[in-house]
Protein backbone atom coordinates (compact mmCIF):
# COMPACT_ATOMS: atom_id res chain seq x y z
CA UNK A 1 0.00 0.00 0.00
CA UNK A 2 1.58 2.89 -1.28
CA UNK A 3 1.71 6.10 1.25
CA UNK A 4 -1.22 8.18 -0.33
CA UNK A 5 -3.69 5.36 0.44
CA UNK A 6 -2.72 5.01 3.65
CA UNK A 7 -3.38 8.97 4.49
CA UNK A 8 -6.46 8.80 2.51
CA UNK A 9 -7.74 5.65 5.02
CA UNK A 10 -6.46 7.81 8.11
CA UNK A 11 -8.15 10.43 7.11
CA UNK A 12 -11.69 8.58 6.83
CA UNK A 13 -11.09 6.94 9.85
CA UNK A 14 -10.62 10.38 11.57
CA UNK A 15 -13.61 11.56 10.17
CA UNK A 16 -15.84 8.85 11.18
CA UNK A 17 -14.16 8.46 14.85
CA UNK A 18 -15.61 12.42 14.96
CA UNK A 19 -18.48 11.68 13.73
CA UNK A 20 -19.35 8.90 16.07
CA UNK A 21 -17.96 10.72 18.98
CA UNK A 22 -20.65 13.32 18.43
CA UNK A 23 -23.24 11.45 18.54
CA UNK A 24 -25.72 14.64 19.12
CA UNK A 25 -24.01 16.95 16.52
CA UNK A 26 -23.42 17.46 13.11
CA UNK A 27 -20.06 17.80 12.19
CA UNK A 28 -19.13 20.00 9.35
CA UNK A 29 -15.67 20.12 7.90
CA UNK A 30 -14.67 22.87 5.46
CA UNK A 31 -11.30 24.36 4.23
CA UNK A 32 -9.43 22.19 7.30
CA UNK A 33 -12.00 23.57 9.95
CA UNK A 34 -14.53 21.91 12.21
CA UNK A 35 -17.22 23.11 12.77
CA UNK A 36 -20.48 21.56 15.15
CA UNK A 37 -24.48 22.56 15.43
CA UNK A 38 -26.58 21.40 17.73
CA UNK A 39 -29.43 19.41 17.05
CA UNK A 40 -32.55 20.43 18.65
CA UNK A 41 -33.44 17.24 20.59
CA UNK A 42 -31.99 14.07 21.89
CA UNK A 43 -33.55 10.45 21.65
CA UNK A 44 -33.11 10.45 25.28
CA UNK A 45 -35.50 13.61 25.89
CA UNK A 46 -38.30 11.79 26.07
CA UNK A 47 -37.27 9.53 28.58
CA UNK A 48 -36.28 12.15 31.09
CA UNK A 49 -37.90 11.32 34.52
CA UNK A 50 -38.46 7.68 34.05
CA UNK A 51 -36.73 4.96 36.06
CA UNK A 52 -33.88 2.90 33.99
CA UNK A 53 -31.69 0.65 34.20
CA UNK A 54 -28.09 1.87 32.63
CA UNK A 55 -25.70 -1.21 31.64
CA UNK A 56 -22.08 -0.40 30.94
CA UNK A 57 -19.43 -1.70 28.73
CA UNK A 58 -16.95 -2.80 31.43
CA UNK A 59 -19.84 -5.37 33.03
CA UNK A 60 -19.65 -4.56 36.08
CA UNK A 61 -23.21 -4.62 37.15
CA UNK A 62 -25.63 -1.97 35.92
CA UNK A 63 -27.34 1.60 37.59
CA UNK A 64 -30.74 1.56 38.45
CA UNK A 65 -32.15 5.22 39.06
CA UNK A 66 -33.82 7.77 37.66
CA UNK A 67 -32.83 9.96 34.72
CA UNK A 68 -32.51 12.69 35.17
CA UNK A 69 -30.63 14.69 31.93
CA UNK A 70 -27.93 13.76 29.05
CA UNK A 71 -25.80 16.15 26.94
CA UNK A 72 -23.15 14.87 24.38
CA UNK A 73 -20.54 13.28 26.50
CA UNK A 74 -22.49 12.73 30.04
CA UNK A 75 -25.77 11.02 31.79
CA UNK A 76 -27.07 12.08 34.82
CA UNK A 77 -28.83 9.46 36.53
CA UNK A 78 -30.50 9.58 40.52
CA UNK A 79 -29.81 6.52 42.37
CA UNK A 80 -30.64 5.43 45.96
CA UNK A 81 -27.05 6.27 46.40
CA UNK A 82 -26.96 9.82 44.77
CA UNK A 83 -26.57 11.19 41.50
CA UNK A 84 -24.31 9.64 39.47
CA UNK A 85 -22.60 10.77 36.09
CA UNK A 86 -21.38 8.71 33.13
CA UNK A 87 -19.42 9.07 30.31
CA UNK A 88 -21.48 8.37 27.52
CA UNK A 89 -18.75 6.34 25.79
CA UNK A 90 -19.26 3.79 28.45
CA UNK A 91 -22.63 2.60 27.93
CA UNK A 92 -23.57 0.03 26.43
CA UNK A 93 -28.16 0.20 26.69
CA UNK A 94 -30.41 1.76 28.45
CA UNK A 95 -33.45 -0.21 29.52
CA UNK A 96 -36.73 2.12 30.64
CA UNK A 97 -39.35 0.37 33.14
CA UNK A 98 -42.65 -0.30 31.39
CA UNK A 99 -44.41 2.08 34.21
Amino acid sequence: MDVATMVAINNLNMVTVMAVQAANNVITIVNGERMEEDMDGSMLDQYMGKDCTVSLFNEVGAIKGKLMDADIQWVKVDTKKGTQLINRNMVRNITFDNK
